[in-house]
């Protein structure tokens, strides 16, 4: 009887959970209506500078911009597990707040484009555009800029092979 309550309790906790995020997503203009951005993930910056395109889908993935940034992802994307897109960053002029004044942001937009799959626990910093159909391997950090129809992996990140 008591696993049976407890199982009662965990569906309704998962379904207010799963609509209250939905709910939230409205408030953001540019992620499209039928992408799907999963449970655990995060958008953290202006409503306004977020685009997620048609049919993409985010597991948990965590994005953050500024006030002068975006983050753009095209259609038919599919981000994996603990992803990092940052389009925001600290200088490393002053990356912390001390005795000599508060911390400085560096921004710049992040792009990616249409048909792109980025692995499980990939970070993808500030400033890299990514082409469509690019297939970002899994534990791989973005740290520059590639054209389309390629295969890029590693730390850093660098061409595999053509896609």
């Amino acid at each position: 009887m008591l696993d049976l309550l407890a199982r009662c309790i965990s569906g309704s906790v998962d379904w207010a959970q799963r609509r209250s995020h939905t709910r939230r997503l409205r408030d953001y203009p540019g992620v499209a209506a039928s992408a799907t951005v999963g449970l655990g993930s995060k958008l953290i910056g202006p409503r306004e500078n977020f685009r997620i395109g048609e049919h993409s889908y985010l597991n948990q993935a965590h994005l953050s911009c500024g006030p002068g940034s975006r983050v753009v992802i095209g259609r038919g994307c599919a981000i994996g597990y603990n992803v990092s897109i940052k389009a925001l960053t600290h200088d490393p002029a002053k990356p912390t707040t001390n005795a000599d004044g508060p911390l400085r942001h560096v921004e710049r937009d992040i792009v990616i484009g249409d048909d792109c799959w980025i692995g499980d626990n990939v970070f993808i910093r500030d400033g890299v555009v990514l082409g469509d159909r690019i297939i970002v391997g899994a534990n791989s950090v973005v740290t520059r800029s590639f054209a389309g129809n390629q295969v890029i992996a590693g730390i850093p990140a660098r061409v595999i092979r053509e896609r």
